[in-house]
C-alpha cells in the first residue's frame, strides 16, 4: 500500500523538476528577433503633401531630398534626375509628417520581441523611458546601457528600435523601492545620498531623476538641490507630499498622469498631504471627494504658473480609461489583445481592470468614469492656459499597446478639447524640444533626422488619419508597409510563443526589482 501511495508520489515531484528545469532552459535560450530590416539608401519622395507640425498647414505637392539619414531638401522644384542614386518614392495623394513620439514608455530586457516591432509598425519612432536600473544589471527591466545599444543599431538600421533620446534613472520612492543588497545612497536617507545618487547616475549618463509618489518633502528638496547643482532634471510623478508649485520651482522637466490637477485643485489637498500615509488612504470614497471639491480658482492659479514654468504635463489618459472603461461589457478588441503576451493578460491586466472595476463609493456609485471625465476637462482647461501637454502612454501598463496607443492618446487629448494641430504638435514638435533635440528631429524640415511617416490622409482634417500608415522612416531607412506588416505578424507570434511567456514571468521573478515591487 505504501509502494502504491509513494510512486505517484514521486511521479509528481519528477513532473516538477521537469517543469522546473525547462523554465530555466527556456529563460537561458535566446529569442528570435525580428527577420524584418528596413531598406537602406539615400530616398527622393515625389508628390507628396508634408505636414508642417510647427505652423499647422498642408504643404502640397513637395519633393522631399532624403540623404545620409537627413532631410536634405524640399521643393517642388526638386527633380529626381538630379537625385538619380536615391531610391524613388511615389507620393502622390499621400501625407508625410513626423516620426509620433511616446514620452511615458516602460522598457524590459525583453522589449526588441513585443514592444519595439509595434512601435514602428505604428510610427512611433522615438520614446522617452521611465524607468531604469540601480548599480546592477537587471533581469527584467532595461538598463540605460541596453537602450544606448538599442538606439545606436536602430540609427545603423541594424535592429528595429525606437530612438531612445534620453535615458531615464530607477524610479526614486523614498527608499521603499530598493532591494536589499543595494546601495544604501538609493534611499536618500540624506543630503548626502542624494549628492552620492546624482552622482552615481552622472557617470552613468543618465540625464534625469524619475521621481515617485511616495518622497518626502525632504528627500524630494535634496534631489532637487543636488540635481540642480549638476545640471541634471528631475521628471515623473509629482511626490504626494510636495505641492504644485515647489515641482515647479525645481524645475521638474515634466510631471506625468492625468491626476495632477485633479489632486491639486482639491479643497481639503493640505489635509490629506498631511496624513501619514495618503496612498492608503486614497480609495473610491477619497476619489468621490476630490471629483466633488475642486477649487476652480486655485486651479486657474495653478494652471497659469504651470504654463509660464519650463514644465510640461504628460497626463497618459489611456491609464485613466482603462479604469473609467473597466465596467463595460465590451471587450477589448482581440485582435489588439494578440500584441500581449498571455502571461501579462492573465497575471496583470485581467487583475487590473476586475480591481478598477469595484470603483463605487459609499453610496454604491462608480467612480472611475466620473474622475475621467474631471481630468477631461482639467486637460481642455491647462491646454487654454498654455500649459505644455506631452503625449504618453504609460507603455506596459494595463490596456496599453506599444505603439498603437499613442494613436488612441492623440484621440484622447482631442476628445478632450485640445485641437487636432496642437495635439500632433504634443506627439511630435513638443516632446522633441523638452527632450532637447528640437534642432534635429520632431517636424519635417530640411537639416533633421529623416524620422517620418507615410500616411494615406491628413491628420490635420481628423486624428485618427494618424494611423493610416503605409511606410515609417527612421534615420532615413524604410519600412514600407510589407515590412510593418511582417514586424506585427511577428509580435502577435511571440505574444503567443511558450518561450516568450515563460522568458518573461522567468525575468520577473528573477528580477529583484520586480520581487519589491510585486511584495508591496
Amino acid at each position: 500500500m505504501k509502494k502504491m501511495i509513494k510512486k505517484p508520489g514521486l511521479l509528481f515531484l519528477a513532473m516538477i523538476v521537469l517543469l522546473i528545469a525547462a523554465a530555466f532552459l527556456l529563460y537561458e535560450l535566446p529569442l528570435k528577433g525580428p527577420e524584418v530590416r528596413p531598406a537602406k539608401g539615400d530616398v527622393f519622395i515625389t508628390n507628396i503633401h508634408v505636414v508642417d507640425v510647427v505652423n499647422a498647414r498642408i504643404r502640397e505637392q513637395q519633393n522631399v531630398v532624403i540623404t545620409d539619414g537627413r532631410i536634405a531638401a524640399i521643393s517642388p522644384t526638386l527633380r529626381h534626375v538630379d537625385f538619380s542614386d536615391h531610391r524613388l518614392i511615389e507620393g502622390s495623394g499621400r501625407y508625410l509628417m513626423p516620426g509620433l513620439w511616446d514620452m511615458h514608455t516602460h522598457s524590459l530586457k525583453i522589449s526588441p520581441h513585443i514592444h519595439h516591432p509595434l512601435f514602428i509598425r505604428y510610427g512611433v519612432t522615438s520614446v522617452r523611458d521611465m524607468s531604469g536600473c540601480l548599480e546592477q544589471d537587471d533581469p527584467y527591466w532595461a538598463c540605460p546601457k541596453d537602450r544606448q545599444q538599442w538606439s545606436a543599431l536602430a540609427d545603423a538600421g541594424e535592429v528595429v528600435s525606437p530612438m531612445y533620446h534620453q535615458q531615464s534613472s530607477y524610479q526614486t520612492n523614498g527608499g521603499n523601492e530598493v532591494p536589499d543588497g543595494f546601495a544604501d545612497f538609493f534611499r536618500i536617507n540624506s543630503i548626502n545620498n542624494a549628492s552620492q545618487m546624482i552622482d552615481f547616475y552622472m557617470e552613468q549618463d543618465i540625464d534625469f531623476i524619475k521621481t515617485y509618489s511616495e518622497l518626502s518633502t525632504e528627500q524630494f528638496s535634496w534631489l532637487a538641490e543636488k540635481a540642480a547643482e549638476q545640471g541634471m532634471a528631475l521628471a515623473g510623478h509629482k511626490p504626494l507630499k510636495i505641492p504644485l508649485r515647489e515641482a515647479l520651482e525645481s524645475q521638474m522637466l515634466s510631471i506625468e498622469h492625468g491626476r495632477l490637477f485633479a489632486f491639486e485643485c482639491y479643497a481639503d489637498i493640505d489635509d490629506f498631504r498631511a496624513l501619514p500615509d495618503p496612498i492608503a488612504a486614497y480609495n473610491a470614497d477619497k476619489i468621490r471627494a476630490i471629483i466633488n471639491q475642486q477649487d476652480k480658482q486655485k486651479c486657474n492659479q495653478l494652471m497659469q504658473a504651470m504654463a509660464n514654468s519650463h514644465t510640461a504635463w504628460v497626463p497618459t489618459l489611456t491609464t485613466l480609461k482603462m479604469s473609467a472603461d473597466a465596467r463595460k461589457e465590451d471587450k477589448p478588441d482581440d485582435n489588439h489583445l494578440r500584441y500581449i503576451p498571455s502571461v501579462v493578460q492573465k497575471l496583470i491586466w485581467q487583475p487590473d481592470r476586475q480591481r478598477a472595476a469595484t470603483g463605487e463609493d459609499h453610496e454604491g456609485r462608480f467612480v472611475h468614469q466620473d474622475y475621467y471625465q474631471l481630468v477631461e476637462t482639467q486637460i481642455q482647461q491647462a491646454h487654454q492656459q498654455g500649459v505644455k501637454i506631452l503625449v504618453g502612454t504609460d507603455n506596459i501598463d494595463t490596456h496599453v499597446y506599444s505603439g498603437l496607443s499613442v494613436h488612441h492618446e492623440l484621440q484622447h487629448l482631442v476628445d478632450a478639447g485640445m485641437p487636432t494641430s496642437d495635439a500632433l504638435k504634443a506627439a511630435t514638435l513638443w516632446p522633441a524640444q523638452v527632450s532637447g533635440v528640437g534642432d534635429s528631429t520632431g517636424s519635417v524640415d530640411p537639416g533633421k533626422r529623416a524620422d517620418l511617416i507615410l500616411l494615406r490622409a491628413n491628420p490635420l482634417d481628423d486624428i485618427k488619419n494618424t494611423q493610416t500608415i503605409e511606410a515609417v522612416l527612421l534615420n532615413g531607412h524604410l519600412y514600407d508597409h510589407q515590412a510593418l506588416m511582417a514586424l506585427e505578424q511577428y509580435t502577435i507570434d511571440m505574444a503567443s510563443s511558450i518561450h516568450l511567456n515563460t522568458k518573461y514571468l522567468m525575468h520577473m521573478i528573477m528580477s529583484p526589482l520586480m520581487r519589491v515591487q510585486l511584495a508591496d
